[in-house]
């Protein structure tokens, strides 16, 4: 006898299958990881076979590691010389400061607009993070915790497409911060207390002071960062 089938079923109801990261998803985690923790440097050249040897597999999986990290702007894949790590130069750091200015502006008014006081929890707990980084003068965590400070007006802007959108710089604007914070001593210096500024506009409701500090403090990226480079070119 032939079974019915139950019109009450709606298969598109069902639970999603839970698949397990791909191999090539997971070394590109852990590419990016210790790019974010200076174990590789900015503009360094990235050899597959060492890469598939350190992390015992096949160079298949790391070649689509790196288009994953090519992607996300961490790697320069160029043709017949291999993979580098993202180092850039004046024009494109200067696109990626104008990038960002932009972006960042328009998603810290949302987000004080819709969610004052978790973008407020957000950057006080960033700032937190701050603190016991320059206590334990760990320029590292300090860059950690301004990358978590900034991505708060993100996270609280209501609308998922500006994270997404974000995306495109995120991981190179990380990177900077992480391998530079050092040679500028940003967490002993004026941007701890340009974060304190920037929250406390929050905290008051004042959007114009708040689109005025963050705007003098991410367009300074673009010198400080740019005379940062040029002292890991010299050596320094």
């Amino acid at each position: 006898m032939a079974l019915k089938a139950n019109k009450n079923v709606n298969p598109m109801k069902k639970s999603p299958i839970n698949r397990p990261q791909s191999l090539a998803a997971t070394v590109a985690e852990r590419l990016k990881e210790a790019i974010l923790r200076r174990e590789i440097a900015l503009g360094e050249p990235l050899s597959e076979e060492k890469i598939a040897v350190a992390m015992d597999v096949s160079r298949t999986p790391v070649r689509e590691a790196l288009t994953i990290l090519q992607m996300q702007g961490l790697i320069n894949i160029l043709p017949r010389r291999g993979s580098i790590v993202f180092k850039p130069d004046a024009e494109e750091l200067r696109a990626l400061v104008d990038y960002r200015l932009h972006l960042e502006r328009l998603v810290s008014r949302l987000a004080l607009e819709r969610a004052p006081e978790a973008t407020l929890q957000g950057l006080r707990e960033a700032i937190s993070m701050m603190d016991t980084a320059r206590a334990a003068d760990d320029s590292l965590a300090y860059a950690e915790a301004d990358t978590t400070f900034h991505n708060t007006f993100f996270e609280n802007a209501g609308n998922p497409f500006f994270c997404e959108a974000f995306d495109i710089a995120s991981g190179r604007l990380a990177a900077l911060r992480v391998h530079l914070s050092a040679q500028l001593s940003l967490h002993r210096h004026t941007t701890y207390s340009e974060h304190l500024m920037i929250a406390d506009a929050v905290e008051a409701r004042d959007a114009d002071a708040l689109q005025d500090l963050l705007t003098r403090h991410i367009a300074a990226m673009e010198p400080n960062y740019s005379g940062a480079l040029q002292l890991l070119d010299d050596g320094v």
